[in-house]
């Protein structure tokens, strides 16, 4: 053999090799695979002696785990990495029923360089983030590596609203360059219940138009960036969230001979109301349109009459339309923290209560103030939005459960300054934090979440390459650097660039984004079991698993032992509603 020859064999010999010591094999949606992680021989959805994946959902909830690819690295830096993967879903059945395999959505996991921690259970190196939906072969190479050990890939499985209930039955294939390298068994239990379209958890989540446009590369404020902006939004809604500021739903502003003029687009209205169904429309009560046009200084009788103008406008447009209980005015003055600024938010609160009463104004704060000096905001704001670390505190505790009782409505958020042991949404924050948070807003009697930004990507070149979107997390959380701080989704036009799969028109979900919806979808669970007259008992559940925001659990199986116990509940309930029906 020629020398030219063997120097064509060497990289065929060494793929071979590789091929031959593939390892395929399940983990629950619950935890993170890094590059490194063993191979499992058995989980609570994995028996490896069997080649079976085994995981239960009710009718109109996503059931997703993870396939892991696991190949020895390249016997040389100069090495090709192993490549050609794919992975493949058949259809489900049940004998009696289908589950068509486009219900079983999979997803490629784009592991990011995160070179310093976020927090003291964080930790530098890859870690699987982004969701790139798998269309194409796919390598075992990573961004600033050559090669990877282990390749997650994410499995949700969509169980249609109408599927019969019972056990259905399909298989998963794993193959490198076409040829089978491993066909595991699929078992998914359905469950006789069904979680309801609409979601009882509120939640406001931050996207910002510009940024899309920015990062998909069209123009702002252009059709274009406002159908993007739309796309952006109906992925919130598929997955049980809505958007904190909308701005395709702030009204148009003008002065005309001195008189203040309110325009509303009927469309995007009609799109997101009646369609989408949206629970809140959360409005500035100052616009940045509005401000650059009030004459008058602050709180002077002009601008105070020009802007009680613009509330009682807003205010009679909803209540024409019979969406007056949706309106929320937001507070110009986010989180106050001196008294100057808590006396500037009742100021602006009095100008709500005038010119649009019975419509609840919303104050990113506590209703306890840190200095008593300050005052209070209660009997101005209506509702809260509280930070986590506030939560901590008896008093604030009382607090809220007084506004409730008044009819206020409490939402709390997460933000670079909450610290381990309480939950946050960071890339290298364990799986369960961002699954817990509904959890915890259900235990502590909370309306819902907040976060701040889904898209801040306004000090980053690129998310899917940097994961330190937030560079100034790092003056507010004692010198942590943290990592997808304000970002949990990706833009789509980046997707081919960085995994090889195809670029998506739109949004690219991340690990901590659907462990969120998975917390969401627990939710319900609760709500379902409290509307069924089973309070006491989603009270119990969430007790075991919640005692506060510093403490909850973050072992996946306590967590998988209270959904089988929750479902069972709900089977049994709706095996007793089936007899009494037929009675």
């Amino acid at each position: 053999m020629t020398a030219a020859a063997r120097l064509v064999l060497l990289p065929l010999l060494a793929f071979a090799a590789v091929a031959a010591d593939v390892e395929v094999w399940v983990v629950p949606s619950l935890v993170k695979i890094r590059p490194e992680d063993p191979p499992q021989a058995s989980n609570p959805v994995w028996d490896g002696q069997s080649r079976t994946v085994t995981v239960a959902g009710a009718r109109n909830e996503h059931v997703p785990f993870q396939i892991v690819i696991t190949t020895p690295p390249p016997p040389s830096r100069y090495a090709p990495p192993a490549s050609g993967f794919f992975v493949e879903a058949s259809d489900l059945d049940s004998g009696r029923a289908r589950i068509p395999r486009d219900q079983i959505r999979l997803y490629l996991e784009h592991y990011i360089l995160c070179y310093a921690a976020s927090s003291p259970v964080g930790s530098p190196g890859f870690w699987p983030d982004a969701l790139a939906p798998l269309s194409e072969p796919f390598t075992m190479a990573a961004e600033f590596r050559r090669a990877v050990r282990d390749r997650p890939i994410w499995v949700d499985i969509l169980v249609p609203s109408d599927a019969p209930a019972g056990d259905y039955a399909g298989h998963l294939r794993a193959t490198q360059h076409g040829k089978l390298l491993a066909e595991l068994n699929l078992r998914l239990k359905v469950y006789d219940f069904t979680l309801p379209a609409d979601t009882h958890l509120i939640t406001y989540m931050g996207i910002s138009g510009r940024q899309l446009a920015r990062f998909h590369d069209v123009k702002p404020g252009s059709p274009e960036a406002r159908q993007l902006l739309m796309r952006y939004h109906e992925f919130l809604y598929r997955n049980r969230m809505e958007p904190w500021f909308n701005e395709l739903l702030e009204p148009e502003v003008e002065l005309r001979d001195g008189k203040l003029l309110v325009h509303f687009d009927p469309l995007a209205y009609e799109q997101y109301l009646e369609k989408w169904k949206t629970k809140r429309v959360v409005l500035e009560t100052a616009p940045d349109r509005l401000r650059r046009m009030l004459e008058g200084e602050p709180f002077s009788d002009k601008f105070n009459h020009q802007v009680k103008s613009y509330l009682a406008q807003v205010a009679a447009w909803f209540r024409a339309r019979g969406g007056l209980d949706r309106l929320v005015f937001n507070s110009p003055i986010d989180e106050p923290n001196t008294a100057e600024a808590y006396e500037e938010t009742r100021r602006w609160a009095r100008l709500v209560r005038e010119a649009a009463p019975g419509v609840p104004f919303l104050v990113t704060e506590a209703p306890v103030p840190d200095r008593p000096e300050w005052g209070p905001l209660t009997g101005f704001a209506t509702h809260f939005s509280v930070h986590g670390n506030a939560l901590n505190r008896r008093d604030v505790l009382e607090a809220i459960a007084a506004e409730q009782k008044k009819g206020g409505e409490i939402t709390w958020y997460i933000s670079c300054d909450q610290k381990y042991p309480q939950p946050n949404y960071f890339i290298d924050a364990p799986a369960m934090d961002p699954v817990m948070v509904p959890w915890i807003t259900w235990r502590l009697g909370l309306n819902g979440i907040l976060y701040w930004a889904l898209n801040f990507w306004n000090q980053t070149v690129d998310p899917w390459l940097n994961p330190v979107t937030y560079l100034s997390g790092y003056f507010c959380s004692g010198g942590y650097v943290l990592n997808g701080e304000g970002s949990l989704i990706y833009p789509g036009s980046r997707v081919q660039r960085y995994t090889g799969q195809k670029d998506v028109d739109g949004p690219v979900s991340s690990i901590r984004f659907e462990l969120l919806r998975e917390g969401i979808e627990d939710y319900e669970y609760l709500w379902l079991l409290r509307s069924l007259g089973q309070g006491e008992l989603a009270d119990k559940i969430a007790g075991e698993l919640v005692r506060g925001v510093r403490e909850f659990t973050r072992d996946p199986s306590a967590l998988l032992e209270a959904r089988a116990k929750m479902a069972a509940r709900l089977e049994q309930l709706a095996r007793r509603s089936a007899r009494s029906a037929l009675r």
